[in-house]
Parts: structure tokens; C-alpha cells; sequence
């Protein structure tokens, strides 16, 4: 059995890459600030916390269908695994007043933590315990990944969409801008480990 661990930092890893490269222009530089150490220090605080809440965003459905897949992989019931997940994101659904959260985005985002699951027991049941191995043991061939990953995408967009369409936060033309900017660092990201992944076979 994989080794739960390994799975999930390199999850943690990749969504942590995005948020760096997305919040690029938030870093703290070296510049006035550094005169005035508390407001430096603030600013840094500022950027870190950003930081953690964009990967914490990313990684929403990703942790729902992991635990999930976990849990399957132990010997609980999918059906019962599912039906817990639907019931925590009707649980936030039910306690957004901000209209952040919708009913079509969380019902976009069950479709894509269905895949997901699928995706992660397959990780769990292989017997290497590098991530790359892992992959490699699924998807022999840099095609199948790729196809996967297409697949995965197609299903983002569609909780993407529903965030455009639905969310009352900014205007619907930022939104598109900053989802936009997220679907291109998200593929830009992907495809550089898909090239580590198979450079070596």
C-alpha cells in the first residue's frame, strides 16, 4: 500500500506553487519597508497568510475526495464516503451568507472529487513510494497522463464557470481574470512535473 503521506505532500506541494506563482505580485520585496521593520513584518504576515489561504482554497476538493479515498481504501463504503462529503459541503453552502459558495459550484465540484477519488486509490494501490513511480505505475505513458489531466481540467473548468457565473464577489469580468489567470498557472505547473515525471523514462 502507498504511503498516505507522500500522496498528499506532493498535493500540498503543487497547490502551494500555483498560490506563490498567482500572489508573484504580493511578495514582499526588499524596499522602503524594510526602514520601517513593523510595517515590513506585517507585509510578510500579510503575504503568508494569503499564501496559506489560496493553497487552503485549492485544495478543498482535493482533501475531501484524499480523506475520502483513504478511507475507501481501508475498507469503508464509497456510497457512505460520498454521502459524508455531501453532507459537510451542504454544511458550508448552508453557513455562506457572502455568496462565495453556491449550489452549482458544489454540485461542479462533486463531479470532480468523484474523479479525484477514483485517481488517489489508484496512487494508494500502486507499490512505489516516490510520487512520480506512483504516477508512472497508472499511467505508463506520458499520453495517458496527459489524458488524464485533460480529463481533470475539463472538470475544473466546470467548477470554474460556475464561480463566474454564480459568485457575488467582484464583478463577473474579474472574476473571469483571476480564474483564467489560476486554469493557465494550474496547466503551466502540471505540464513542468508531467515533463520531470517522464524525462527519465
Amino acid at each position: 500500500m502507498a504511503n498516505f503521506r507522500v500522496i498528499w505532500k506532493h498535493e500540498v506541494g503543487q497547490a502551494y506553487q500555483i498560490a506563490k506563482i498567482l500572489l508573484e505580485n504580493k511578495k514582499v520585496g526588499l524596499s522602503w519597508k524594510l526602514l520601517v521593520p513593523p510595517l515590513y513584518l506585517y507585509s510578510l504576515y500579510k503575504f503568508r497568510k494569503d499564501l496559506r489561504f489560496a493553497s487552503k482554497n485549492f485544495l478543498f476538493t482535493k482533501k475531501l475526495a484524499f480523506n475520502a479515498a483513504k478511507e475507501i481504501s481501508q475498507g469503508k463504503e464509497r456510497s457512505w464516503e460520498i454521502r459524508q462529503i455531501e453532507i459537510k459541503t451542504k454544511e458550508i453552502l448552508d453557513k455562506d451568507k457572502k455568496g462565495l459558495y453556491t449550489e452549482n459550484i458544489r454540485h461542479q465540484q462533486l463531479n470532480e472529487i468523484e474523479v479525484l477519488i477514483d485517481y488517489y486509490l489508484e496512487l494508494m494501490r500502486t507499490d512505489p513510494s516516490r510520487y512520480a513511480e506512483m504516477v508512472k505505475a497508472i499511467y505508463p505513458s506520458r499520453g495517458n497522463y496527459l489524458s488524464f489531466l485533460h480529463h481533470l481540467q475539463k472538470l475544473e473548468d466546470e467548477v470554474i464557470q460556475a464561480a463566474i457565473t454564480t459568485m457575488r464577489k467582484g464583478t463577473k469580468k474579474e472574476r473571469r481574470q483571476w480564474f483564467e489567470k489560476v486554469r493557465a498557472t494550474t496547466k503551466k505547473v502540471r505540464l513542468a512535473e508531467i515533463d520531470k515525471i517522464y524525462s527519465a523514462s
